[in-house]
């Protein structure tokens, strides 16, 4: 909100009507703050906005293919900026967009279309904080955020991640 209580989103209908359709739970989660496993900001505050906010920025690679992608910080929303054409359904790497340190696998959880689900972290704790359960598979917008008990309850519960 800006300081005179004036939502700035309602004065841009594209924005609007992308968030409208994600706030159907009545609030909206927006990342500001996230972590690859080596502590690197994957916040691009030089990037592409999404309604103002600055993208998570991941680079993709698919076989040959690689990009720098920035994702949209509006958790649910599937938004995001890239400039290569990757291949829909298929599995990607993907790493911090500096260090290219691949982001960190989570034990038990998987796609439907055999994606492995990786984190984005919420807090400099990393591991041991909240984070964002980012697909693998191009095209797969499923993401979930984890508590730190949710996590450890995953680990516990898992078996080894097959590569």
């Amino acid at each position: 909100m800006s300081e005179d209580g004036k939502n700035e989103f309602a004065d841009r209908p594209d924005t609007y009507t992308r968030l409208n359709a994600i706030a159907d739970k009545g609030y909206i989660v927006v990342v500001t703050r996230a972590y690859g496993p080596d502590g690197e900001s994957l916040i691009n505050q030089d990037g592409p906005k999404f309604s103002g906010e600055p993208g998570v920025s991941l680079r993709v690679k698919q076989g040959d293919k690689e990009d720098i992608v920035t994702l949209s910080p509006f958790f649910g929303d599937p938004s995001k900026e890239n400039s290569v054409e990757f291949e829909s359904g298929k599995r990607c790497e993907l790493t911090c967009p500096k260090s290219g340190t691949p982001l960190d696998p989570i034990p038990g959880m998987v796609s439907d279309d055999g994606g492995h689900y990786y984190a984005i972290y919420l807090t400099p704790k990393l591991e041991k904080g909240e984070l964002v359960a980012i697909s693998d598979v191009w095209g797969d917008t499923n993401s979930r955020i984890l508590s730190e008990g949710e996590l450890l309850k995953l680990y516990a519960e898992s078996e080894p991640i097959e590569e």
